[in-house]
């Protein structure tokens, strides 16, 4: 590694070699051409390091720091249903995948009626039977980032998704994926792919979440693929534990008159990040993106957004809150680029953030990249504390200070989960914040 690599990078710890090692022979793909393919995958990983703040896409956060530990490859525990039924989403129609520490649990999971024309499998499967189809399957050539080749390096299994032109699933599917506790720090690294043919139609549910105490590290590299007229709808929580740390990769193209819509709620652990990559790459797609984030304590949130505009017509919408109280610390760095033949785009951009202690931090980076000249494009940022007037009016209506801030609070974060598709989501994602509130549970009763 060059002197100036060693300046922005940090060297990986001997785990990552040897969970390596160990993996060969044991995971599906992990043999003959397929394992020298992870072979140049991790040996990619070592050249590319694990990035610092000197990176300029992890400035303000210390990816070594959480990260470049001494973790184990996750251990094979089998989940009860008990600690997975909670967290059921969707409606009782709703398929589901279940996976536990990275890995899927055929016997808790539900694909079973799936319309013609639609594929849903163990990636391990895929891996094991035709591994050649999971390299066709980016969506993109290969970026140079160190995580997501330490995850072609190690990945194990996921979710392999495919409907054919014109499939529609009714009810959502839904992927749990459950972190259990264990003795040790321990790693997984799932692979997501999802493909949508012409005039498809999907609405995923990604819930993570973390059991009892530990420390964890999440990798997830997730590839989509919306062809043309195709519709997607995604909505995400992620409720993780002291000592838990996620980096999530979700790399997007879009073809002609397609739809993305995603809304993200991501709370807890000692460091959540979400990067999105977006391709616009058909006439007359839209990309729509929500988020809340709304880190306490020491944790650490960043989300980290490359929206690319490179056919004309098309329309993207990245709408984001945050809330840092205590010592939490939120990131959001969001990117629009509208490339040369990206003529009459219409690009926005919004970020509000509500900063309630004096020792929390966010940091706001919103960017506009245009090389079209007949556009539209808005972004901004704004942060700042609660409303004085607003929180004299509530404490002069008999609430406690507490209390009368929680309501405040709440109300701002309430714009993200009327973006939420699924009801059943908006009611878990409204009862995650509640319970991070001074006296939420007075706010729920209250409705």
């Amino acid at each position: 590694m060059s002197s100036v690599a060693r300046n922005r990078t940090a060297e990986p710890v001997p785990a990552f070699t040897e969970a390596f090692e160990r993996l060969r022979g044991d995971a599906a793909g992990s043999s003959g051409k397929a394992f020298e393919q992870r072979r140049a995958a991790f040996e990619r990983f070592h050249a590319l390091g694990v990035p610092t703040p000197r990176v300029e896409t992890w400035k303000y956060t210390n990816a070594a720091s959480f990260v470049n530990k001494p973790f184990a490859l996750a251990p094979r525990i089998s989940s009860e249903a008990s600690q997975v039924i909670p967290h059921f989403a969707g409606g009782p129609k709703a398929r589901r995948l279940i996976m536990v520490n990275g890995r899927i649990v055929p016997q808790l999971s539900h694909v079973g009626g799936l319309p013609a024309g639609m594929v849903v499998q163990p990636l391990a499967q895929v891996l094991a039977e035709t591994p050649e189809i999971v390299d066709r399957a980016s969506v993109n050539d290969e970026p140079e980032h160190s995580f997501e080749a330490l995850n072609r390096a190690l990945t194990e299994d996921g979710a392999w998704i495919s409907l054919d032109d014109g499939v529609a699933l009714d009810e959502p599917l839904q992927i749990i994926s459950l972190l259990t506790n264990a003795d040790h720090a321990f790693m997984a690294h799932p692979r997501h792919s999802i493909r949508l043919g012409k005039d498809a139609r999907l609405h995923v549910i990604m819930t993570t979440v973390t059991v009892g105490p530990g420390e964890s590290l999440l990798n997830q590299v997730e590839t989509i693929d919306v062809a043309d007229g195709a519709n997607l709808t995604i909505d995400r929580t992620s409720q993780q534990g002291e000592g838990r740390s996620s980096i999530i990769r979700s790399r997007y193209v879009l073809g002609n008159r397609s739809r993305l819509q995603q809304s993200t709620v991501a709370l807890g652990g000692s460091l959540q990040r979400h990067e999105m990559e977006v391709r616009l790459r058909g006439t007359h797609s839209e990309a729509i993106l929500n988020g809340l984030m709304m880190p306490l304590g020491t944790e650490h949130v960043d989300t980290l957004i490359r929206m690319h505009h490179e056919m004309p017509d098309c329309e993207s919408d990245q709408f984001y809150k945050t809330v840092a109280d205590q010592r939490g610390h939120a990131v959001f760095a969001g990117k629009i680029f509208v490339h040369k033949d990206a003529q009459r785009t219409n690009s926005y951009q919004k970020n509000a953030s509500l900063l309630l202690s004096d020792d929390a931090e966010i940091d706001a980076k919103p960017e506009l990249e245009i090389y079209a000249d007949d556009v539209k494009c808005s972004h901004g940022a704004t942060c700042g504390d609660l409303d004085p007037a607003s929180l004299f009016y509530l404490r002069s209506r008999g609430l406690d200070e507490a209390l009368a801030r929680s309501m405040l609070t709440f109300a701002f974060t309430g714009e993200v989960f009327e973006r939420i598709q699924d009801k059943s989501v908006a009611h878990v994602a409204r009862k995650m914040i509640l319970d991070r509130l001074p006296g939420g549970e007075r706010l729920a009763d209250l409705g």
